[in-house]
């Protein structure tokens, strides 16, 4: 398994090598220029869409612009540590992952702040399904078949990896029972079918690539492994940037999360018209882009109103809570407000949703 470490490492010193190609140029011109003219360095893949681009194909609204919004593109991974590292170095403006990375980064002295939340995990979505994989012949049937077995993460120390070892605490499966691996999400198919491992986690959210695998069969889902069903209640993550560009561009940042939700509003109301054509759109931009056209058949809009439409802290307390727990973190050493704002959201101030609504 030393080749997909390797192979992950590999592609983060590749993106990181390549934002800082451009970092010092890039830099000079930023810091000529006032907040509302600033652009805002943003990670993205190559193949996918935005939700700002599929906006436009499907209205002719160009979102950005209503919102005055400059956008400075640097493609590569926006998985795993990645995104949190590119930030934390000054090296994009903007990213994003699970709270168990937002969570560490802090206790680690990185000064960063989620400002937009996005959903990832829900209960009772029509016709979805998340959870642990494993081939269709495979002895595994339940949690505890999982005991001398070979689990690939995505990452160590993030969410799917926390997910696992709680399914296993919750199911009195001691770890070291378990070899629990890093294994890149792109590689876990591949590792899983060819018998390298026994169990892919990056599946515990469900979502596009998840249904992907399981369309093409000789595969199953372990009961009871979807991320909701562990956790037990909804769990979202978090997008956001440095504090000190919060600072110096409060305007820039208000006017970023505006576009990011007015765009999820508007893929949201256009799918509950007709999500036929928002598939066709989305399949049709990946195809332009050289991506898999297919992806588009399991496409869903990037929020589900009003439940999980912004940050609570409940659950990053719970978070905090369980990394506590496991001895990751010490008592007090992060606390629930250095991890996230909503001040920034122009739409959480018009909303009337409690804190204990996404429980």
């Amino acid at each position: 398994m030393k080749k997909f470490l390797l192979v992950s490492i590999a592609l983060a010193a590749a993106v990181v090598a390549a934002v800082l190609a451009v970092h010092i140029f890039w830099q000079k011109q930023q810091n000529s220029l006032k907040d509302g003219e600033v652009a805002i360095r943003v990670i993205r893949s190559a193949t996918a869409p935005t939700d700002w681009e599929l906006v436009q194909a499907l209205t002719g609204r160009d979102v950005l612009k209503e919102e005055n919004v400059k956008i400075q593109e640097i493609f590569g991974s926006t998985a795993g540590w990645l995104p949190m590292m590119v930030l934390m170095t000054d090296k994009v403006d903007v990213s994003g992952g699970g709270w168990p990375g937002w969570i560490n980064s802090r206790a680690r002295g990185g000064k960063i702040k989620a400002v937009i939340g996005g959903g990832s995990s829900y209960q009772n979505w029509p016709g979805r399904k998340a959870g642990l994989l494993v081939l269709e012949n495979s002895k595994i049937h339940t949690i505890k078949d999982l005991e001398g077995k070979i689990v690939a993460v995505n990452v160590l120390g993030l969410t799917g990896d926390y997910v696992v070892k709680l399914m296993l605490k919750k199911n009195g499966i001691p770890l070291n029972r378990v070899q629990i691996i890093a294994v890149p999400a792109e590689n876990q198919e591949q590792v899983l079918r060819s018998g390298q491992v026994d169990a892919v986690a990056d599946t515990t959210s469900g979502g596009p690539n998840f249904e992907r695998i399981l369309a093409r069969g000789g595969v199953r889902v372990i009961p009871n492994t979807g991320k909701y069903e562990v956790l037990g209640y909804a769990d979202s993550t978090g997008t956001g940037f440095r504090e000190d560009f919060i600072k110096k561009y409060p305007d820039t940042v208000r006017h970023y999360v505006s576009a990011v939700e007015k765009s999820r509003r508007i893929l949201w109301d256009e799918y509950k018209k007709d999500p036929d054509r928002v598939k066709n759109e989305y399949a049709k931009l990946v195809t332009e882009k050289g991506g898999n056209p297919q992806l588009a058949k399991y496409y869903l809009p990037p929020i589900h109103l009003p439940s999980y439409e912004f940050i609570t802290g409940n659950e990053i307390q719970r978070w905090i809570d369980t990394m506590v727990d496991e001895g990751q973190l010490k008592p007090g050493q992060v606390k629930v407000d250095d991890v996230y704002t909503n001040d920034y959201n122009p739409y959480y101030k018009k909303s009337e949703i409690k804190e204990d609504k996404k429980s």
